[in-house]
């Protein structure tokens, strides 16, 4: 699993929210999202972007570059 799936599951966890709440507050399908958090996939930067917002991190932070 990739850093960002990693980063995004402890998140989740941390913020004490559930995926379906996430999709929902994004604005996003929960597959999406579920497909974010498995490393199927990784979100358009739009939605990065609204990631960072959303949890108060950087980008640098939540891509694994920091």
């Amino acid at each position: 699993m990739d850093i960002f799936a990693v980063r995004l599951n402890e998140l989740i966890k941390e913020f004490r929210i559930t995926k379906y709440r996430l999709a929902k507050d994004l604005q996003c399908s929960k597959q999406s999202v579920c497909n974010w958090c498995d490393g199927v996939s990784e979100p358009k930067i739009t939605y990065i972007r609204a990631l960072c917002k959303y949890f108060d991190v950087s980008a640098d932070y939540l891509l694994g570059m920091e």
